[in-house]
């Protein structure tokens, strides 16, 4: 088959004027039926799809359980500088075809609906328009003929992401019109934007406003759910807390503000030393709690060893003052015996030994 795109700029003025509705119009009612009736049960299920993959998966499967005439759907968010944007969801009996469903970053440069076409006799890939891009490497398994592509806004950030529709009737998207497809498109750009506030209301609900470190209850949440691991697996598991001591000194000579930053700085420059595995949280307002997953009593010896070396010859350098710090390690790996959390803690308190002394 040839696949022969539309001119962006031409082709839905084309698309939208070449109707053939009177052709065949009691399909074309009972197509728009139901998909109005997909329309009205995404948005009756709309206030519980705030979880962005699972929910534009739902969507998808909705709009595809309801007509015999769309085969497929697919929903993507761009990032910065990718080549390629793999799918958030796909439904539909094309899922199978190929193994790879990226399409080029290119297909979501328009701010306009667009759709590309396919016609007979194709000779190469490259003759594939870039909506048909996953079937590039599998030719033959191609039986889509049309695909309508709707950008997904969010807000003053422009283009997020993209919604594709395919159908195998070339005139599909002729008969029923933009709209039904439009409407969906909100759907998917309320549910990424619900999605978004969701995620910033529970990294809000979980981060502690000075350092950006996990707070108390998360920090709680987190080494609970490392323990049980560690207790199924019997995989091993330590925790290293850190102590700022004379702290209270340090707000009566300094002031609060300039404390609070200096405390920050503290955060950030262990947080620095830190593994990505591991998982840091504030635990009291001068202590933090380090969760090391897979880590031994001995190799936790070791980083606590190494980072009381680093902190000994440290200065914290912020708001033109240069301050060195007095802190204390203590450290605690989880053993059978380990009776939870708190023994854990309580351990990692009663091990906590000075590393260094303040000179401020």
């Amino acid at each position: 088959m040839k696949f022969n795109p539309f001119s962006r700029s031409t082709m839905l003025t084309t698309l939208l004027a070449t109707t053939r509705v009177a052709s065949r119009p009691q399909r074309t009612d009972a197509e728009r039926i139901s998909l109005s009736g997909a329309l009205h049960q995404v948005l009756a299920d709309l206030p519980l799809l705030n979880h962005l993959p699972s929910s534009a998966g739902q969507l998808c499967r909705t709009i595809v359980d309801a007509t015999g005439d769309l085969r497929f759907i697919w929903i993507g968010m761009r990032e910065e500088l990718a080549a390629t944007v793999a799918p958030l969801a796909i439904e539909g009996e094309y899922a199978s075809d190929c193994d790879d469903w990226s399409l080029p970053s290119a297909c979501f440069d328009s701010i306009s609906p667009y759709s590309q076409a396919a016609l007979e006799n194709v000779s190469a890939p490259s003759d594939f328009p870039s909506l048909f891009a996953p079937w590039r490497n599998n030719m033959d398994s191609c039986t889509a003929h049309c695909a309508l592509a709707i950008p997904l806004r969010s807000g003053r950030n422009g283009v997020a992401g993209l919604m594709v529709f395919y159908a195998a009737d070339i005139d599909y998207f002729s008969r029923l019109g933009l709209v039904p497809f439009q409407a969906f498109s909100h759907v998917a750009e309320m549910i990424w934007k619900q999605s978004h506030l969701s995620q910033l209301l529970t990294q809000q609900t979980e981060t502690d406003v000075l350092t950006g470190l996990m707070n108390r209850r998360k920090t709680v949440a987190v080494l609970t759910g490392a323990i049980g691991h560690a207790v199924r697996t019997g995989e091993p598991l330590s925790v290293l807390l850190c102590r700022v001591e004379g702290f209270d000194k340090l707000n009566d000579v300094y002031g609060w503000s300039d404390a609070d930053a200096i405390l920050a700085a503290f955060a950030g420059m262990i947080g620095a030393r830190m593994a990505s595995s591991v998982q840091a949280g504030r635990w009291t307002g001068v202590e933090f709690v380090y969760v090391l997953p897979g880590c031994d009593a001995a190799h936790a010896g070791v980083l606590a060893g190494q980072l009381s070396q680093y902190l000994q010859g440290q200065v914290i350098d912020v708001k033109n003052l240069s301050i060195r710090l007095s802190v204390g390690i203590g450290l605690a790996t989880h053993t059978p015996a380990s009776s939870g959390l708190d023994d854990l803690i309580q351990h990692a308190i009663q091990q906590m030994l000075p590393v260094t002394r303040p000179l401020f």
